[in-house]
């Protein structure tokens, strides 16, 4: 019985440490080109599932697809697993500080409306290459990051030039701009 026990402990002790190795290096005091650009990636796949009103990877989900317009803007209401400001919140801020979810959800108009989160109906998706960037930090500062990100368009006509800032908050990396990967 005694070895049970110790097992079940040993396994309760490893678990949660490779569970937390991912935000370990979230945490850490420097961020690897790596981590850049797997949090950027991140970001950008926030970003777009939020203003879709749907995440793709969310089991269950629900949409009511009822559009209306609200100050002379096509809304349409986003699907359950971002029905309410705090799911919605809750979703972005592993990624994103809290001021830019707040100037995020200020700028593309999100809101809660009639008891229900929407968006203004958009369209869609960039022709920039993301995965394809190339990185180059430009500004350290105590816990600020930033980088210059080199990226191709998907036809390869052309590169746009992007700055994104890292942020620590609650001693995780952060971005600090809703739409800082588009």
């Amino acid at each position: 019985m005694k070895k049970l026990i110790v097992c079940l402990l040993a396994v309760l002790l490893i678990l949660p440490a490779g569970a937390s190795l991912a935000a370990k290096n979230q945490t850490s005091g420097n961020l690897t080109n790596k981590q850049v650009m797997q949090m950027t990636l991140q970001a950008r796949e926030h970003f777009w599932n939020t203003m879709s009103g749907h995440n793709p990877k969310a089991k269950n989900s629900t949409c009511q697809t009822k559009t209306f317009e609200y100050r002379g803007l096509p809304y349409t209401y986003m699907c359950s697993e971002f029905s309410t400001k705090a799911k919605l919140t809750d979703y972005l801020a592993p990624v994103f500080t809290k001021d830019a979810i707040k100037k995020g959800f200020e700028k593309y108009n999100i809101m809660s409306y009639k008891g229900k989160m929407a968006v203004p109906v958009g369209d869609g998706d960039n022709l920039l290459g993301w995965d394809k960037a190339t990185i180059k930090l430009i500004s350290q500062k105590n816990n600020t990051r930033t980088y210059e990100f080199s990226v191709p368009a998907l036809d390869g006509s052309v590169t746009a030039k992007r700055k994104i800032t890292f942020v620590k908050e609650d001693k995780k990396w952060k971005i600090n701009q809703l739409d800082a990967a588009i």
